[in-house]
């Protein structure tokens, strides 16, 4: 309790803690996380509003200067969370149900470390939309639960730093040479990063594809976890220390200590060694660590900040070109000979088969299965099935019905930990919840293509946010207020923010899908199932029309949700369903490249590079004006007309250089102009359609989309037959 009522240094001030006291580095880790001083705050008197809300993390990133804030909540609403202009105040009724709300969940809870994980997410579920601070000289867009989880990660650390080095008298350190220890290099960020997980993924065969993607994902997101947590345990931490996690990536904040950097040391090889025993050279663990002062996570002097971040950057990059040693090669040679005469028919390999299959695509394949019917997802000591998935340090991965954990819970048998998927529970070892992107309908690839309108075709849609990582070191440094607002906890709560959103959000969008090339009303479910979907990266599969209006919907909700400080560059690519997967994938991947090299970024690239655009030029200019156009026009026709026009006219522009042939042109045009004897409107709407046409064909931009908005209509009104001959 003395760190809960001595917190703060007006308190703390007049109290007559031990010197040792809990309290002290509560005190510190509070400012630290803050950035701010408290003692100064307390003592300058300034006044207090109860009732406000909590403002969104995007207000200052990127430059931006938002006024916007989110009405009070909880985080296990099932709906995406906008910021909004509308003026919110948090009335004491929000304040009592959240009391409530605590007080409930935490009547299932032993206070002992195996449920500090449980406490965490009931922290999180409940306090995510509280502001930390009502203090009006503050920003409010830290939540109470960002700013609790980033002080106890500070305070851990500061705990570990004092220990470690001998130090027992907490009050001079950390309350009388305040300034000193400030300078001090406390703490170690360090950065893992899995290398090869494209390969890994998609290097199948299209034999079950859809499932063995989703699968590979899943298990490859666990695997990531399951580190975390292992190297947590080692270093003598728990989640509060995670910063971010996703897409393989990770961050997390430990002591600078000899004995901490031995451990991840440690970590590292010993993570490497799974990776080659398990996976030949398919995947490997890169890691990079930079030490810090707290003054540095408050970027004093300017540029530190980054510097710590530039650093661990640095030392993943230089490894990343040299990944193995020579015991690592020596291993690698001495594994076990190989049949070279077979090879496993999912991934290719050719060790560790069982008939035409190796071992670990055999577990993956009978996993799959399990992944979408299941919530919880066991680490276990021992191998009990043969369907059990390899983990690090000897240890197994298994799903399991809510059920059947109860009662593993109840004997303690075979038990490290448990994480559930898309709900918060507490219990015993359970880790976390993991937010997974899982929406799918359709079960094949075929299933997906005969869902499409017209052409039956796969879309395959791959995209990420454009400059992730200088929003992540950079994003809160602004022209207006300088590096004032540069700190670990809104780069924390940032990522937290970009990570539900992809990881989670994602199924509501795919659920209630609202853009529809077919000018449909209403929201509908997409005929779309995820891959993969991580803290700033998507990959689906689906019928070629929704993945375009799924892209669309991506777009302009990603912009809603940051309010315009992050962008999107995506590609997106046709095909057959017998299309081998790795190509598909290998190819648009290519196309969101294309993208991402387009000036400014924030684009869209279709079926080839020369169908590249800004996203409000794409949706605004092909879609909204020119394929409506053409869908408008041509469906009050005989579409064999329309589309033999449309086809020559495809040709005439291929074969222009600059300058399209009009007389040509206007010919073709002509033979689809009404009879005489037709109505007013119908010769009224060929003569607005003449119109457009004759201006969209002399200009060279719009040319460009108006053949990518062709493309989209013949491919909508394609017939099965005609696909066939």
């Amino acid at each position: 309790m003395d760190q809960v009522k001595y917190h703060h240094g007006k308190m703390l001030k007049n109290s007559h803690m031990s010197t040792d006291s809990l309290a002290y580095i509560c005190y510190i880790a509070d400012n630290i996380a803050a950035a701010t001083d408290r003692r100064l705050k307390d003592e300058s008197g300034n006044g207090f509003v109860k009732d406000i809300p909590l403002d969104s993390i995007f207000n200052l990133l990127n430059n931006n200067d938002g006024k916007m804030h989110y009405p009070c909540s909880f985080l296990d609403v099932d709906k995406i969370q906008y910021p909004s202009n509308s003026t919110f105040r948090y009335r004491e009724s929000f304040y009592k149900t959240c009391v409530q709300n605590l007080k409930n969940a935490c009547k299932g809870i032993d206070y002992t470390e195996n449920y500090i994980h449980s406490l965490l997410e009931v922290l999180e579920s409940t306090l995510s939309f509280i502001p930390s601070s009502t203090s009006q000289t503050e920003v409010a867009d830290i939540s109470l639960f960002d700013h609790v989880k980033m002080t106890a990660a500070f305070g851990s650390c500061i705990l570990q730093y004092l220990k470690k080095n001998h130090i027992a008298n907490y009050r001079k350190v950390l309350w009388e040479d305040t300034a000193s220890f400030y300078e001090k290099e406390v703490f170690l960020l360090y950065s893992m990063d899995i290398s090869g997980i494209q390969d890994f993924i998609y290097t199948i065969s299209n034999d079950g594809a859809l499932k063995n993607l989703r699968a590979r994902s899943f298990y490859l997101e666990i695997l990531m976890e399951h580190m975390i947590d292992e190297l947590l345990t080692a270093t003598g931490y728990c989640r509060t220390n995670l910063i971010y996690c996703g897409g393989g990536h990770a961050y997390l904040l430990l002591d600078h200590t000899e004995e901490t950097i031995q451990n991840i040391q440690k970590f590292e090889k010993d993570m490497n060694r799974f990776f080659m025993e398990t996976f030949s050279i398919s995947l490997y663990l890169v890691g990079g660590m930079a030490p810090g002062s707290a003054n540095d996570f408050k970027n004093e002097p300017d540029g530190s900040y980054s510097a710590v971040f530039r650093e661990v950057a640095n030392q993943i990059s230089q490894k990343k070109s040299q990944r193995y040693t020579k015991e690592d090669i020596l291993f690698l040679q001495q594994g076990n000979q190989a049949d070279m005469e077979r090879e496993c028919k999912v991934c290719k390999r050719v060790d560790l088969l069982e008939d035409d299959i190796c071992q670990i695509c055999s577990a993956i394949q009978n996993f799959s299965n399990k992944i979408q019917k299941e919530a919880f997802f066991v680490v276990l000591d021992q191998n009990e099935s043969e369907n059990a998935l390899p983990l690090p340090h000897n240890k197994y991965l298994i799903a399991e019905s809510k059920e059947n954990l109860q009662k593993r819970l109840q004997e303690r048998k075979n038990y490290v930990r448990a994480y559930c998927k898309n709900k918060m529970y507490t219990g015993l070892d359970i880790s976390t919840k993991l937010w997974v992107g899982d929406y799918k309908k359709g079960n094949t690839f075929e299933d997906l293509a005969d869902a499409s309108c017209g052409i039956k075709r796969l879309g395959i849609l791959r995209a990420d946010v454009d400059n992730l990582g200088q929003a992540f070191v950079k994003g809160f440094e602004s022209k207006k207020h300088g590096n004032q607002y540069v700190t670990i906890s809104r780069t924390a709560t940032f990522s937290r923010k970009l990570s539900i959103f992809f990881k989670r959000h994602i199924n509501t969008l795919l659920e209630n899908g609202v853009y529809d090339l077919r000018g449909r009303n209403g929201e509908t479910e997409r005929n779309i199932a995820i891959v993969y979907s991580g803290g700033d990266d998507v990959f689906v599969v689906g019928a070629w029309n929704d993945v375009i209006g799924f892209a669309v919907d991506l777009h302009k909700s990603l912009k809603k949700f940051s309010q315009g400080t992050l962008s999107l560059s995506a590609g997106i690519g046709m095909y057959p369903s017998k299309y081998p997967i790795a190509a598909m994938a290998r190819e648009v991947g290519e196309l969101e490249e294309c993208a991402k090299s387009y000036p400014g970024k924030n684009a869209i690239t279709l079926f080839d590079e020369s169908n590249t655009y800004d996203w409000e030029d794409f949706i605004s200019d092909v879609l909204e004006e020119k394929y409506k156009t053409l869908m408008a026009f041509f469906g009050q026709q005989d579409q064999e007309r329309g589309k033999a026009f449309l086809y020559h006219l495809l040709e005439y522009i291929r074969n222009s250089d600059e300058k399209i042939n009009i007389a040509r042109f206007a010919y073709t045009l002509a033979r689809l102009e009404p009879e005489t004897e037709a109505d007013t409107e119908t010769k009224e709407r060929y003569r607005k359609f003449a119109q457009n046409m004759y201006h969209w064909i002399q200009n060279k931009k719009d040319r460009k989309s108006l053949i990518t908005a062709i493309y989209l209509y013949v491919y909508s009104v394609r017939e099965r037959q005609e696909e066939a001959s």
